[in-house]
């Protein structure tokens, strides 16, 4: 690594720790301390500070304009025993990094949830991407506020306890009737986009009136394009795990694996069996922000109407204003692989339901 990318690391240290001192914040605390190590062409990013939430760190080739900086990682908790950060896609050139804590009220309950910080992303696939759909046209969003979203799918345990009962087809039997043993940490499905968005508004009131929920602060489904901003987690391939899906590092319907540069592929006897039927949330590995099961398992409706793309950059997109369908996203257990990609757009009648389709929650400051 060449004298310039070293003396850039040395000059963001005093640049991150001014970034997050010129935060608001809600309460005292201090700082979140970054040093850095360059060894064998990595970098090393080692992090200590007091503080009980989430803290992001972002990277940067260059500290010109307002949209340059690039997701990293998340921590939460940060305590006073440091995090070491290993960032091993340097490259040559300077190489910029800040932390900072995001700044939230310490009533808000995060169990299970992840921060996912603003930021800049191209949503939809590029031409090149095998068997893309037309819908799927390339635009640049921004992001301007952070939110928490859900580890996991809505579980059926989830969704009894608030609910009060469980609608979903996996609970006893499988896809073709045989039994399997209950499992209330599988999605829940056989909800409707008004079963979600219920559920969204009670989740919302009983923690509002736990004193758990600032004023203004709402659970909801993701909008669109924070579903497939979280889903990617930086990446601009096909899955955020790479350019093709294959059994076993899925939920899907893995007779029909894919690859970006080829399409779909055809396997007759496939390594992993497929399983017909939802698998126990978190049992493939998470992206790059921590979120499970963002590919397969069961679709996941998301908040927008059905509609086409914008031509240009957008900040903070709703999505139509009106519209017949609701977007689902991710695929699930019984989808081929091509319709498990990160910009695949599915979308069905909000009063429909079936055993395919779940959900998963958003939790931000806004309208529910």
């Amino acid at each position: 690594m060449n004298t310039r990318v070293s003396k850039s690391l040395r000059l963001l240290l005093a640049f991150g720790a001014a970034v997050w001192l010129n935060a608001p914040s809600l309460r005292a605390q201090s700082p979140p301390a970054l040093s850095v190590q360059v060894s064998n062409g990595a970098v090393w990013l080692r992090l200590a500070g007091d503080v009980d939430n989430a803290c992001t760190i972002q990277w940067a080739s260059n500290l010109y304009g307002t949209n340059n900086w690039q997701f990293l990682t998340n921590l939460t908790p940060l305590s006073r025993s440091p995090y070491l950060v290993a960032d091993t896609n340097v490259g040559t050139g300077s190489r910029f990094y800040r932390a900072f804590a995001q700044h939230v009220p310490t009533n808000v309950v995060t169990t299970n949830m992840v921060w996912i910080s603003p930021g800049t992303f191209v949503m939809g696939s590029p031409t090149s991407e095998a068997l893309r759909d037309l819908d799927e046209t390339q635009h640049t969003v921004t992001l301007t506020k952070g939110f928490y979203m859900g580890k996991y799918a809505v579980t059926q345990g989830d969704y009894l306890a608030l609910m009060g009962n469980n609608p979903s087809y996996f609970t006893t039997i499988d896809y073709y009737g045989n039994p399997i043993p209950p499992d209330l940490n599988r999605p829940v499905e056989q909800v409707s986009w008004i079963d979600a968005t219920n559920y969204c508004a009670q989740l919302t009131y009983q923690e509002q009136a736990a004193g758990r929920l600032p004023v203004g602060w709402v659970y909801r489904l993701p909008t669109e394009s924070e579903w497939e901003y979280a889903c990617r987690g930086t990446t601009t391939t096909a899955f955020n795990f790479g350019s093709a899906i294959h059994g076993g590092m899925a939920n899907f319907y893995d007779y029909y694996e894919y690859d970006a540069s080829i399409g779909q592929i055809f396997v007759s006897n496939p390594a992993v069996p497929w399983l017909h039927l939802t698998t126990t949330v978190g049992s493939y590995q998470p992206n790059a922000w921590g979120l499970y099961d963002m590919h397969g398992n069961v679709w996941e409706w998301c908040r927008d109407w059905y509609g086409s793309y914008p031509t240009g950059g957008v900040s903070d997109p709703p999505g139509p204003s009106s519209g017949s369908d609701r977007l689902v996203r991710g695929g699930s257990w019984d989808t081929y692989g091509r319709y498990c990609r990160s910009a695949y757009r599915n979308f069905s009648r909000p009063s429909d339901w079936d055993y395919y389709t779940g959900f998963r929650v958003v939790l931000a400051p806004g309208e529910p």
